[in-house]
């Protein structure tokens, strides 16, 4: 054998059979090392050891075959995070694995309903309300994106959760951003797993097909009037999430002025069938649109949704004050800057502005529940950096906010563990700490036994786990009385 052909690096050999793959992925650390011994830079503890990289790739033709051959050939990050691996680098391999994932979850909505998903998206965050197509979707975070495939029904709330495990992992210990922490090559393996099966080939389920085949029909036939109270009684169906960001949607659609006379005609035939069984939350933030148009010389909008509600009988949520939606945008905007990499820089400056605009006579029922939640995921903490895991700055006014927390705020917080976005933080230590000290400071402000019951449950439950306490038979009979 000539010296040139022994230098040769062989990963698959003729035989398909990786058994030389110790050796090859050897001969790779060698001429590494040497390049960055010659340049003055460090080599210890760069690469992940030759037996991890040796897992995955020896186990990495079986995972791969979730993917359709056809779609193998367009996977650009997957052949990224295949030469990464091979080298050791782990930390960007997981970093290219989000971006396949990330794509492909683009790809999913567009392939579903684009209108539909970046009309959900606005329902989330205001600061979505002028996307309008597909190259618009990489204004969308990721969890933000992650968030909205759950709430159309794309991914289900377990595959939700496994997804946003592989996000966290990624904004902690991949090459996206410094760290030192670490991924086995098993944990590599089980990622792929989890983003092939749950993102890169995933597929809606049938009721959410239906869901959006409603959506599409009543944007582009006029459906019989008849038909409605079947319609009406199918989608009542649905999990109740999806009901209220449906209605919110084709609010949206109403309330555009370029919106053709059809398709109104539509939501007007429809929206009575369902207005009923939407959350009072949903109904309050319908009717606080009208004082933020009012506000805005908005006339046309004003106008529509004051038909909206007439058409639903729901007047009484009309609100003629613009607070109320003002301070649900601002909500918004600190929810989604939370959920970003730098919020620890960012947060201050949103919490200060919620501050200014709270009213005198308290916080509007219409953004109540969205104000528990979002300074509670504030307080609590993502569990991260060098402190306390929270925006030290801005934690005044979170404290603030939650000492000012009556009985009717309590109770929007024990309801709130039904909420996975809400607990998707709950299992890192420092958060586990913090939202055990709020559950013992609102049992000072409350006798009610089952508020009590519930938050007693919150400080002695099972370590890091409380993101799963909604599932507990003790939340779940107590929750029924509040």
């Amino acid at each position: 054998m000539s010296g040139q052909e022994e230098n040769q690096i062989i990963l698959i050999p003729v035989q398909s059979s990786p058994q030389k793959i110790e050796t090859s992925i050897a001969a790779f650390n060698e001429p590494l090392a040497n390049l960055l011994q010659h340049v003055g830079l460090p080599t210890e503890d760069i690469l992940s050891p030759i037996e991890e990289r040796r897992k995955v790739i020896y186990a990495l033709e079986s995972t791969i075959e979730i993917l359709p051959i056809d779609e193998r050939a367009k996977s650009t990050y997957l052949s990224k995070f295949t030469v990464a691996i091979s080298v050791g680098l782990f930390d960007g391999a997981l970093n290219f694995l989000w971006d396949e994932t990330v794509k492909s979850l683009r790809r999913l909505a567009v392939n579903f309903d684009l209108q539909y998903f970046l009309g959900v998206a606005k329902t989330l965050n205001t600061k979505y309300k002028n996307l309008v197509n597909e190259d618009d979707l990489s204004a969308i975070g990721d969890h933000d994106l992650l968030e909205i495939s759950r709430r159309i029904g794309l991914i289900n709330d377990i595959n939700h959760k496994r997804l946003e495990h592989v996000n966290y992992l990624r904004n902690h210990a991949s090459a996206a951003h410094p760290n030192e922490n670490y991924v086995s090559g098993i944990e590599m393996l089980s990622l792929l797993e989890a983003c092939l099966k749950y993102a890169i080939v995933a597929k809606p389920d049938h009721s959410v097909i239906q869901i959006q085949q409603l959506f599409d029909n009543l944007r582009t036939k006029e459906i019989p009037k008849e038909d409605f109270e079947i319609i009406g009684d199918d989608l009542r169906k649905q999990p109740q999430e999806r009901i209220d960001d449906f209605v919110l949607s084709l609010v949206g659609i109403y309330i555009d002025p370029k919106t053709e006379s059809l398709v109104k005609k539509n939501i007007d035939r429809l929206a009575p069938k369902i207005w009923d069984i939407l959350l009072e939350d949903t109904k309050l933030r319908i009717g606080a649109k009208f004082g933020l148009y009012r506000k805005n010389g908005d006339v046309d909008r004003k106008d529509a949704i004051q038909s909206f509600l007439e058409k639903v009988d729901g007047l009484k949520y009309k609100d003629e004050d613009s607070l109320a939606a003002e301070l649900l945008e601002k909500l918004q905007n600190l929810k989604t800057i939370h959920f970003e990499w730098n919020n620890f820089y960012n947060e201050r400056a949103h919490a200060k502005s919620i501050k200014d605009s709270i009213p005198a006579n308290g916080i509007p029922d219409a953004v109540r529940k969205l104000f528990v939640k979002v300074i509670t995921i504030c307080y609590v903490g993502n569990g991260l950096g060098y402190k306390e895991g929270v925006d030290e700055v801005a934690l005044p006014y979170y404290k603030e906010f939650i000492e000012g927390f009556t009985i009717t705020e309590i109770k929007d917080f024990v309801h709130l563990f039904k909420d996975p976005e809400f607990t998707s933080d709950f299992r890192a230590s420092k958060a586990d700490v913090r939202l055990r000290k709020m559950a013992n400071f609102f049992k000072a402000k409350t006798k009610d036994v089952y508020i009590n019951r519930i938050l007693d449950l919150i400080i002695s439950y099972p370590k890091n786990s409380l993101n799963s306490i909604a599932s507990h038979v003790t939340y779940r009979e107590a929750i029924k009385f509040i």
